[in-house]
């Protein structure tokens, strides 16, 4: 959750730092005052690119600093980034005229793309611009998937769609490829290169290791010759040795077990003093031939030159051109069988996208039933929401293409939820899907701008009563201009704005509930007199009451 805000020279605001709690905490003030601009600084905080036209005028760089508590979530990822924490996260982005704008957490560097990426699932930060998420048909799958938390079943039917994918572009390729006699000739000219070169990875290396000697011959035939009558000769390693260990004759277990230790010593000297003289002897040995070694390595390195690879891609290369051979050669069976295994495939991939869609149509009733619930709550007792289902071709989500459909009003023909609601009846309905959809996601933070547009009377204690509800698992922030919306927070603050020195300057006033008692009046009348300040404590009292319950 969002522990605290602290904003300068950001847009019309000087300097301000807000704490919250966590439940429903509403802002209210005149229009222009600057309630959004504080929404939009911690929007911009999370994932604006850098806009100098926020700073302040006459300023030189605008700081937006929030503090938030640590979520399990995060722990993952902060490791990964070697951030150090503890129980807050510290996010501080500063924008600077002279091109030293910087984001940090906790006092680290961090780019914008890892910030929006921290904080992007859980942060829901709602506008009348945003409610086109949920209006847009392309994201209606989305939702009903996320309400059919249907995870494991997505994630085996994507491997069986990949799966088939890969077929169909395998089986698509050899069916368009096709060569000319002239490509055909290439081609089994340099398989038929590669098949005479005989390419053999453990005969390069091979190769090498004995160019390198015997490039070095004399001073590997010295060292060789010295080491071996170090050990081998008159009073040599191997003579001492044995004098040492023939010397060791007592009776006692101590040096019987040293003795034993010495004499195995002394086979494995010998066993790796022989392989020496082995090694020695090559240099001598008359099958050995330095200008074939030189020969055989030079066409490894033709080759690769020619063919921009090392030896691992040569016998890649020759493994390819063997298979165009082939399939050109015996072009008609391997095209049947390749399409055996793509029919194969989608049949896997129907099947598993079959359960997909079994598993959303029963969900999708509970979800209808679930929306509709909710707008009864909102005082919309003829809401009629359906969601319709449409087969496709198959595709990563499956077959199924889905649309919500939505009547507001009794005896209503259903209609696409893009065109069907107006503008009062949009924020309620947005409203109702909200408070389904949020308390299935990993929101942490919400944030409704004037999603209270258009409505009033007992449609805005419903709306108020509603994001209450919402708040009892989430953190929300509000703008409101209704009173009958902001009786039902936990928390409000008041926004105001004043001219000093030539600019204006958004302030923020927290209301303890005299003074919330006193803005519910100003916002329900223009003129505040004592019975309407009974009117919204009455208003106050009864709102607090009904979330107690």
């Amino acid at each position: 959750m969002l522990k605290s805000l602290y904003i300068k020279n950001y847009a019309i605001i000087d300097e301000l730092e807000l704490n919250f709690s966590d439940g429903f905490t509403v802002f209210t003030g005149e229009t222009g005052a600057g309630k959004s601009i504080i929404v939009g600084a911690l929007s911009y905080l999370i994932k604006g690119k850098v806009d100098l036209s926020v700073i302040r005028n006459g300023a030189d760089k605008a700081i937006i600093e929030g503090v938030f508590s640590i979520e399990d979530y995060m722990k993952e990822k902060l490791d990964d980034a070697d951030i150090e924490y503890e129980d807050e996260l510290i996010v501080r982005r500063v924008i600077s005229r002279d091109n030293h704008s910087s984001i940090k957490i906790n006092q680290v560097s961090v780019t914008l793309s890892f910030l929006t990426d921290l904080f992007d699932e859980h942060i829901d930060i709602h506008s009348q611009r945003d409610s086109q998420y949920l209006l847009n048909k392309k994201n209606h799958l989305e939702l009903l998937d996320r309400y059919c938390k249907c995870e494991q079943e997505l994630e085996t039917y994507a491997k069986a769609y990949k799966a088939y994918k890969a077929a169909a572009k395998e089986y698509d390729e050899l069916l368009n490829n096709t060569y000319s006699e002239r490509e055909l000739e290439f081609i089994r000219y340099d398989l038929n290169e590669l098949n005479e070169a005989g390419i053999d990875i453990e005969e390069e290396s091979d190769l090498e290791n004995k160019e390198k000697r015997y490039k070095s011959a004399e001073k590997y035939i010295t060292t060789l010759n010295g080491a071996i009558e170090l050990f081998d000769g008159d009073d040599g390693i191997k003579e001492q040795l044995s004098t040492l260990i023939r010397g060791l004759n007592l009776d006692d277990e101590i040096i019987n077990s040293v003795k034993e230790n010495m004499q195995n010593i002394y086979y494995d000297l010998t066993d790796e003093t022989d392989r020496l003289k082995d090694l020695l002897a090559q240099f001598s040995d008359e099958d050995i031939n330095i200008e074939y070694i030189e020969e055989r390595l030079y066409t490894y390195s033709k080759l690769k030159r020619k063919h921009g690879t090392d030896t691992q891609g040569l016998l890649d290369k020759q493994k390819e051109l063997s298979e165009k051979i082939a399939l050109f050669d015996d072009r008609e069976y391997v095209l049947g069988e390749k399409k055996k295994r793509l029919d194969l495939l989608y049949n896997e991939a129907y099947e598993k996208a079959k359960i997909l869609h079994g598993i959303r149509e029963k969900k999708a009733k509970q979800l209808e039933k679930n929306v509709v619930e909710h707008c009864r709550d909102l005082i919309l007792p003829n809401a009629a929401f359906d969601i319709r289902f449409e087969e496709c071709e198959l595709c990563q989500n499956g077959f199924d293409s889905v649309e919500f459909y939505v009547s507001m009003n009794k005896g209503e023909d259903l209609k696409p939820l893009k065109n069907a609601a107006s503008g009062g009846e949009i924020s309620r309905l947005m409203l109702a899907m909200k408070a389904v959809f949020t308390s299935l996601s990993q929101t942490t933070l919400a944030i409704f701008d004037e999603i209270d547009t258009g409505v009033s009377g007992k449609v805005a204690l419903a709306i108020g009563l509603k994001i209450a509800a919402i708040a009892r698992s989430t953190q929300v922030l509000c703008i409101s201009h209704l009173a009958a919306v902001a009786a039902c927070a936990k928390e409000h603050f008041y926004i105001y704005k004043s001219d000093e020195a030539g600019y204006s300057n958004t302030s923020v006033r927290k209301l303890d509930e005299k003074q919330i008692i006193e803005e519910l009046a100003m916002i329900s009348t223009s003129e505040v007199n004592e019975s309407a300040v009974q009117a919204a404590k009455a208003l106050y009292d009864n709102a607090q009451a009904l979330i107690r319950k």
